[in-house]
Formats: C-alpha cells, sequence, structure tokens
C-alpha cells in the first residue's frame, strides 16, 4: 500500500504519463544530498549549543570571582539566555515562516554572541587577589604587610588614596557577557523554529509529507543525542579551563599562591567561549548557502499544486491579520494554561538544578570547580542518555498515545523526586573560621567582622576588613588572614610561606612554639569526600529516572507549544537567595562588597534542596491534574463520537443504503 504523497519505494523506474506520451522518470530520492548536508550541518550546530550552554553553567563561579559580583548577578547573566528567547519568541514564531529561513536563522549570532562573551577578559587588567605572599616588589598585588604590625592602618589609608584607578578597572565589564548571552538566546530560538519551518511541516499535510515528517522526528532525535553528548563535552571543557589560572600564559604559574580550592581561584573561564565560538562560526558559514527550502518532489508537488497555484506575496498586514485570534483561542485552552503554569515551575526548577549545581557542591563538600565539573560530566551525562534512550524505546514499545505519555511523565517525575529525598542527609559542617562561624578563644559570641570588633588578640594589628587571605593555625581554627590571628613573623616565601608568633592562637592554651599557621584553609572532615560521591551518585539515579519521561514531555509540549517564561527568574531569585546565606563578603579596597568568601553551608543546603523540591512538588500536583483533564477530555471525545455513530450511522453498504433510501 502506497501512502499518497510519498515517493515510489520500487527500485524499477516507473513511468508516468504527461499529455499522452509515455516518460521513463528516474525515481526521486527521499533524501537529497541537500537534506544530508541540512542535517549534518543542524546536528554540529545542536552539538556548539549544548557544549556552549553546559560550559556556562560550569563558569558561574568564575565569573562571579573574577567580575566580584553577588550570585543575583550572576542569575541575571544566566537567565539573560532565555531573555533572549523571549525577544523574538512571538514575532518570530509567526511570522519565521514567511521569510528566508536559513537567512533569518542567523547562525552566526550564536558564534559572535559566544566570542562575545569572552571580551572582557582582553579589555581587563590582570586579575589581583590579596595574598601574604606576594612579593614585594609587585606592584599588581596588595603591600598590606601579612603580620600584625601597627603600619598596616597607614599602608590601609595609602591604598584607599589611589582607588580613582581601581573604580575605572572595576567598570562593570560583566555587561558584555550578558550582551553575549543574549544574542545565543535570540539564536537558539531562530535554530529551534528553523527546523520546523525548512522542513513544511503542516498538519494538513502529513500524508503527503510523510517522508519529511518522518525524516523531521529522525533528525529531532539525532539533536537530542547531540544535545546530550554536547554537555559532556561542555563540563569537561569546564573542568579543565577551571584548572588553568584565568591569566594563564600572562604570568609565572610558580608565582600564584592560591589553590583551585581556594575561593579567590579564578580559572581561565573565558578559554572555553574562544572554543565553543569558533566551533560555531565553523558550522554557522555553511547554513547561508542553503535553499530557502528543501527541494520538493515534483511529482508531490504537482499533485499539490495542480494549477500552480498564484503566487502571491502577503504583506505584513495580511500576515498579522490572523495573529490576535490565534492569540485569542490559545490564551482560553484551559488545560493549555495549566499545562504551561506547570512547565514553568518545572522548568525552573531544573534550571536552579543545572545553574547552581556545579556551585552547591563546591561550597557543600568543599570542591575545587575543576573536579565538581568533571564529575557531573562523568555521572550524569551517560544516566541521562541512557533515560533518554529508553524513554525513545517505551514510546515505540507500547506506542503510547497523548494521555498515556503524560502519564508515564508524572510517574517518571515523581519517582525522580522521592530519588532526591536523601539529599538533605548528605552534608557537611562548616568549617571553623574564627570570628564567623566560631568565636576567638575567650569571646563569648561570634564578631562581627564587618564592624572591625575582633579581639583582644589582634586589636592593634590594624588588620584591614577587606582582606581575605585565610590560614589554618595548630589549633585547627582557620583564620581570615594572618593579621587577623595575630601572627608576628614569617619564614619561607610563597606557597610555603609560614606564619608564627601568633597571638590568637596561643590564646587556645598552645605555647608559642605551636602557634603557628599555613597558607590556606584547613581542611573539611574526611567524611565530606565519601558525602559528595554519593551524591553524585544518587543524582545520577535522580536523572536517569527523570529522563524516562523525556520524550513524553517533548511531543507533549509540541501539543502546547511551550518555551516561553521558562528559565527566566529561577536563577536571578535563586540567586538572591544565595547571596542572603553570606556569612563573609569580599570586599574591594575602595569600599563596596566583592563576592562572597564564605557561605552558611547548612542554610544553603535547606534553601537549595527546599526550593527545588517545592517547585517540583507543585508542578507535578498541576501535571496530576493535566492528566485527569486530558482523560476526561479523551473520555468525552469517545462518548461524543459514540453518540455520532447513533444518530449518523457511517453507510459502507451500498444495499444497506438503497434500502435506507
Amino acid at each position: 500500500m502506497t501512502v499518497e504523497g510519498s515517493p515510489d519505494r520500487s527500485t524499477e523506474p516507473r513511468t508516468i504519463e504527461y499529455s499522452g506520451h509515455n516518460q521513463k522518470t528516474p525515481q526521486t530520492k527521499c533524501c537529497s544530498p541537500t537534506l544530508k548536508i541540512f542535517i549534518g550541518l543542524l546536528a554540529f550546530c545542536y552539538f556548539t549549543k549544548s557544549l556552549t550552554g553546559a560550559y556556562t553553567k560550569s563558569t558561574i563561579t568564575q565569573i562571579e570571582r573574577r567580575f566580584e559580583i553577588p550570585s543575583s548577578t550572576v542569575g541575571i547573566i544566566d537567565g539573560s539566555f532565555e531573555m533572549g528567547n523571549l525577544l523574538v519568541i512571538t514575532v518570530v514564531s509567526y511570522f519565521g515562516s514567511k521569510f528566508h529561513r536559513p537567512k533569518i536563522i542567523g547562525v552566526l549570532l550564536m558564534g559572535v554572541g559566544t566570542l562575545l562573551m569572552a571580551l572582557p577578559h582582553f579589555i581587563m587588567s590582570q586579575y589581583k587577589y590579596d595574598t601574604a605572599a606576594a612579593h614585594s616588589n609587585d606592584a599588581d598585588n596588595f603591600t598590606v604587610s601579612s603580620t600584625c604590625s601597627s603600619d598596616n592602618q597607614s599602608t590601609v589609608q595609602q591604598l584607599v588614596s589611589g582607588c580613582l584607578k581601581e573604580e575605572a578597572e572595576s567598570s562593570p565589564t560583566w555587561v558584555i557577557v550578558l550582551f553575549g548571552n543574549i544574542l545565543r538566546g535570540i539564536k537558539l530560538l531562530l535554530l529551534l523554529l528553523f527546523i520546523l519551518f525548512f522542513y513544511h511541516i503542516k498538519a494538513t499535510h502529513v500524508s503527503r509529507d510523510l517522508v519529511y515528517f518522518v525524516i523531521f522526528f529522525f533528525s529531532v532525535g539525532c539533536l537530542h543525542t547531540l544535545g546530550v553528548i554536547g554537555p559532556f563535552f561542555g563540563y569537561s571543557l569546564g573542568s579543565l579551563c577551571a584548572s588553568f589560572y584565568v591569566d594563564i600564559g600572562l604570568v609565572n604559574q610558580e608565582s600564584v599562591t592560591i589553590t583551585p580550592q581556594d575561593s579567590r581561584w579564578v580559572g581561565a573561564w573565558w578559554l572555553g567561549y574562544v572554543v565553543s565560538g569558533l566551533l560555531t562560526l565553523l558550522a554557522a558559514l555553511p547554513l547561508w548557502f542553503l535553499p530557502r527550502a528543501l527541494p520538493e518532489n515534483p511529482q508531490t508537488s504537482k499533485l499539490d499544486h495542480p494549477s500552480n497555484q498564484h503566487k502571491h506575496t502577503l504583506s505584513i498586514t495580511e500576515i498579522a491579520k490572523d495573529f490576535g485570534p490565534s492569540l485569542k483561542r490559545l490564551l482560553t485552552n484551559g488545560i493549555y494554561l495549566l499545562y504551561l503554569v506547570y512547565g514553568v515551575l518545572a522548568f525552573n526548577a531544573f534550571t536552579i538544578v543545572i545553574t547552581y549545581t556545579p556551585k552547591y557542591l563546591e561550597q557543600q563538600f568543599g570542591q575545587s570547580a575543576s573536579k565538581t565539573n568533571f564529575l557531573i560530566g562523568v555521572t550524569s551525562i551517560p544516566s541521562v542518555a541512557l533515560g533518554m534512550f529508553l524513554s525513545g524505546w517505551i514510546m515505540k514499545r507500547f506506542k503510547l498515545s497523548l494521555l498515556g505519555s503524560t502519564r508515564l511523565m508524572f510517574f517518571c517525575s515523581v519517582t525522580s523526586l522521592v530519588c532526591t529525598i536523601p539529599y538533605f542527609a548528605l552534608s557537611c559542617e562548616n568549617i571553623d573560621v574564627a570570628g564567623v562561624t566560631v568565636p576567638y578563644q575567650g569571646s563569648i559570641e561570634v564578631q562581627d567582622i564587618s564592624r572591625g570588633l575582633l579581639t583582644s588578640c589582634n586589636t592593634d594589628c590594624g588588620c584591614p576588613d577587606f582582606q581575605w587571605d585565610p590560614v589554618c593555625g595548630q589549633n585547627e581554627v582557620t583564620y581570615i588572614s594572618p593579621c587577623h590571628a595575630g601572627c608576628n613573623s614569617t619564614r619561607g616565601a610563597e606557597q610555603n610561606m609560614t606564619f608564627h608568633g601568633c597571638t590568637c592562637i596561643q590564646s587556645w592554651g598552645l605555647t608559642s612554639g605551636n602557634s603557628s599557621a599555613v597558607l590556606g584553609q584547613c581542611s573539611r572532615e574526611t567524611s565530606c569526600t565519601k558525602m559528595f560521591y554519593i551524591y553524585l551518585a544518587l543524582q545520577s539515579l535522580a536523572f536517569f529516572v527523570y529522563c524516562l519521561g523525556t520524550v513524553p514531555f517533548f511531543l507533549v509540549s509540541l501539543r502546547f507549544c511551550l518555551i516561553c517564561f521558562r528559565g527566566i527568574p529561577a536563577p536571578i531569585c535563586f540567586g538572591a537567595l544565595i547571596d542572603s546565606t553570606c556569612l563573609k563578603w569580599g570586599q574591594k579596597k575602595c569600599g563596596g562588597s566583592g563576592t562572597c568568601r564564605m557561605y552558611d553551608i547548612e542554610t544553603f543546603r535547606y534553601l537549595f534542596l527546599g526550593l527545588v523540591s517545592s517547585l517540583r512538588t507543585i508542578s507535578y500536583t498541576l501535571l496530576w491534574i493535566v492528566t485527569i483533564q486530558i482523560k476526561r477530555k479523551v473520555q468525552n471525545d469517545k462518548q461524543m463520537s459514540k453518540d455520532a455513530e447513533l444518530q449518523h450511522p457511517v453507510l459502507c453498504d451500498p444495499e444497506q443504503e438503497t434500502t435506507l433510501k
């Protein structure tokens, strides 16, 4: 049986009569070279898109530290990607099919936007961090005395007097990163809409376009597969770049006194944007040479356009005439609105997870950004890929309808939520930081560092409030700087520097010979590393179960056209909540707060896990209601169909029709 409009699959040439003459025309292949090239280029574009997206998530902490901005501002940068979608979604989704699609797509926007995100690194001065191990002749680093000294106060005043240059260098160059991410968001929407428009998939011509329709879903499957592979390379690239110092090639690596575990460490965040941007530009150029649309089969074209319909170029007014009524019908659909609210809540919860999980693991378990990004890519991406593959197999094996797809979505979503409950038990305690999480020995309560109310052991040291150069004392307590520990002498240089005669450490009952400190924070308990691996294992399981409902979610979302407002508020609002858990803000030399140096990880944990779980619980409740509404609609449609058959039976027998007449 041959479907109307589909090409004959016979291997022999077929004969088609035109004006009474028999002409043998070779069979037209269903997959033209243009289509194969298009799918290949589109797959590569989607790979670079997913790679860049994952890499952006892995650099959240690095960007925050480099530009000395709070998490709420970083949330705006991350949410700007969805803002780019929202800027053009309405116009492009309606008018996009009327114009030259390959040129409108503008894949170059993503390449340009990605490269633009790396631009601030090349226009900013070298990264400066305050350290007690800086060379005395290095004018680019802090020169405040590392030990307790009465001369520190006059030195601080000299630093403040040079604030004009510092303020000029600390201009909001992060806006360039934000603008580049907006361009990436605009391009992604154009890419997704381009897939549909280029294939000419229309509901009224499904039978005619059956071959293209199958090819469309095949290419969508390829894109989702590459969408899983891309993040693996994205997180791997993020891990590699985070292990390099930000000014790689410009400074001597041996002179860098901080490690990747340090809260002042900034990796080469810009390097990955250069790599992914160049890859995107490489994939973008060939798309400009594609035709307006796929070449049509001349035989199906003859069937679809028997009289070569009058060609008429529609004006903007004519195109937009039905836009208002179409939007009104959409917004008055109750099931659609309910599903839209569910999608917004669920996707915002998902956005919080993929955006802030690296930062959460770094803070909660004391891991470096490089190690965290690498393990996320290694453990989570394979489970996601397996879940998506089995999801497609389930849909094909059981031929699930819309109702069945919704039920599968609900089951997988709730099960994955249950898998995340043990997260709350996987926690580490805050490290002991004198004056921040624990009091100085002999103090009654934790001191307020921002007001300079420390303790008697370092009152006369003139320690600057903006300094953050933690050292670990022999009493296993971390001090925010050698000066705050009351140390009065040093030995060694650079990373091997040690501090001695620390009066605040002696106040714990240690002798002067045991009152030394070394650079860096004190290590966390050994159980933290074990909990870190358990968390990753549970996260992989939760992702696998959740992704079993990926294909049903995609098919249902096609019915409801869900795309807008999905991930804008989550990173911004949650970023502000993260800022509320900060215990010690970094301060700029010229005043004003910078990035957070230390969080209350217990509060952070409850906010992160609690907010995500709450959003998911509410969204899944709405999904349950949607499932019930769809079930009722299916039952009503069946009942109406039965009633219609009873009132107007289908007459298939000509003799029965004659008898009735």
